[in-house]
């Protein structure tokens, strides 16, 4: 059974891009901002794992991590931020979750999720 994954970006490009990395390892659900991710969680999606970007209309990603760090069902759900940001300033906006710039290799956002989020079966509440 594939691990569920949610993707939240309002570049459907951007969105497009990462479902298609994704698709072959992972069950993949897409929402264009944070409202429509939240009504994803609402309405039953499970992911095991959330890439979302932080520039967004409606909620953006620091509004929808918040919304995730308050709700005992979803808090427990790592988090990865993609961000244009400058890394440091994406990390002490969101110390709890990870955050990657972008531009960002694929590849290598594939593999940090397959070893240290899903494969050790652990939360991302480092930025290691």
């Amino acid at each position: 059974m594939k691990h569920k994954m949610l993707l939240v970006d309002d570049d459907k490009v951007m969105l497009q891009l990462l479902k298609k990395i994704f698709e072959k390892e992972y069950t993949v659900f897409t929402a264009c901002d944070g409202v429509e991710a939240l009504h994803c969680l609402y309405n039953g999606i499970k992911p095991d794992v959330i890439v979302s970007d932080l520039i967004m209309e409606n909620i953006n990603g620091y509004e929808f991590v918040k919304h995730l760090s308050t709700s005992v069902v979803f808090s427990k759900i790592p988090v990865i931020i993609l961000s244009s940001m400058a890394q440091s300033e994406a990390t002490r906006m969101f110390p709890a979750v990870k955050t990657i710039s972008k531009p960002f290799d694929p590849l290598k956002l594939l593999s940090y999720i397959n070893t240290k989020v899903l494969s050790a079966n652990t939360q991302i509440f480092s930025n290691n």
